[in-house]
């Protein structure tokens, strides 16, 4: 496991190029989503801790999401 990769921290995974957030852990598997509610697996190996810039990119897509949402719900 690659230090810094915890449970609930944001991460970047160089083999989807996609942030994500870590949701378990498991050996060498980790699961990790986004706020859109895409869920995908990928080799702990693959991510790394994720940069303030791949953070905000986070907050931006949760934000958008929960805007077009907003415009589907009314």
């Amino acid at each position: 496991m690659p230090p810094g990769i915890r449970i609930g921290i944001v991460v970047f995974d160089r083999a989807h190029d996609m942030v994500g957030v870590v949701d378990q852990l498991g050996g060498s598997i980790v699961m990790l989503s986004r706020p859109t509610g895409l869920t995908w697996q990928s080799r702990s190996a693959s991510v790394r801790p994720g940069t303030a810039y791949e953070c905000r990119q986070l907050q931006a897509i949760a934000a958008l999401h929960r805007q077009r949402h907003k415009g589907l719900n009314r």
